[in-house]
């Protein structure tokens, strides 16, 4: 008898939970009010071809999601996945914050089992609601012999997305996402899948489930921007400060010399670029990062970038550990 995949739907809310008053509205509606098991249930195939375990984590629009959700979430996943029975988990997320719960989840979760993070960019009542495909495909990559290994990937719109990669680049068309210069990793149509590259997969770090994340908080050069910001989230708190830069990571005058302090302080800045693709150079013409303590981000965003620090932070790295770990997501 041939063995059937056991999958585990781990609900947390979004839109592809979301429901409204008619099924012409796909942009007006209420999110995260359909549980993941009447999801299974509109979706009878995924039943018939697996063995489903559902688990409801939490019930929210993604833009309510903060930190403290990812560590339970990491938490939920950790436990499904150790159970001999699930070879997979699936999360239905909100689309807002759905890269960044996948990106935290790439870089913690230990198991090697694959974990698909979906949504919709559509409602489930609406006539071309695009979560049921999206659930179909997601459990169809779980399922297949070559997704070990890869870490936490993002399905939508039949296309297989790193987490670290993937971002949402349009407010309400079903081919938000999208992974950039670097591309997809590979697609998923009618139970097939094509991979484009080799599995890959970061070393992840183990958080204590007693541990809490430390404040991480972005700044965003622009043209005239001064230091108050940088001082009101170190009055907060900040332990760790993420500047998207122009270009390869420069800051505009009214912010360069209060950066450059901030070692002093016992407070970690990391340098990426403000919302274009590419890897920022170390020691630049601007800052002399290795004098001054700085982690560089290679090619992350500063989104994920800040994401990156909270978990070498709470896992006891040091600052040049922190760069190494990093340095190794491109290897």
């Amino acid at each position: 008898m041939k063995h059937r995949i056991g999958i585990a739907l781990i609900g947390t809310g979004g839109t592809i939970a979301g429901s409204a008053s008619s099924p012409i509205s796909s942009t007006h509606y209420k999110p995260a009010s359909v549980g993941v098991e009447a999801i299974v249930a509109s979706i009878p195939e995924l039943s018939e071809r697996y063995n489903l375990h559902t688990v409801q984590a939490f019930q929210l629009g993604s833009y309510d999601v903060i930190p403290q959700h990812w560590l339970s979430l990491l938490q939920q996943v950790e436990r499904t996945l150790s159970d001999p029975a699930v070879d997979a988990a699936v999360i239905t997320h909100g689309t807002d914050t759905l890269e960044e719960t996948a990106t935290f989840l790439h870089l913690t979760v230990q198991s090697a089992k694959p974990v698909l993070v979906i949504g919709a960019m559509r409602p489930s009542t609406a006539y071309s609601a695009d979560g049921p495909a999206n659930v179909i495909n997601a459990c169809t990559v779980a399922a297949h012999a070559k997704a070990l290994g890869r870490g936490t990937m993002v399905v939508m719109n039949g296309r297989i997305h790193s987490a670290l990669l993937v971002t949402k680049r349009h407010v309400s068309s079903v081919e938000a996402f999208d992974s950039g210069f670097e591309g997809a990793l590979g697609e998923v149509a009618d139970g097939a899948v094509r991979w484009f590259r080799p599995a890959h997969r970061i070393r992840p770090l183990a958080l204590d489930q007693s541990c809490d994340l430390p404040r991480v908080d972005l700044i965003s050069a622009y043209a005239g921007a001064d230091d108050v910001a940088i001082k009101a989230f170190l009055a907060a708190g900040a332990r760790a400060l993420v500047h998207a830069g122009f270009g390869n990571g420069n800051a505009p005058p009214g912010t360069r010399e209060t950066l450059k302090l901030l070692h002093q302080h016992d407070v970690w800045l990391a340098r990426c670029s403000r919302w274009i693709p590419g890897s920022i150079s170390r020691n630049s013409g601007m800052f002399n990062d290795d004098e001054l303590g700085m982690i560089t981000a290679t090619g992350l965003q500063a989104h994920k970038l800040r994401i990156a620090i909270m978990v070498a932070m709470a896992s006891g790295l040091d600052r040049a550990a922190c760069q190494q770990w990093i340095d190794s997501f491109w290897e």
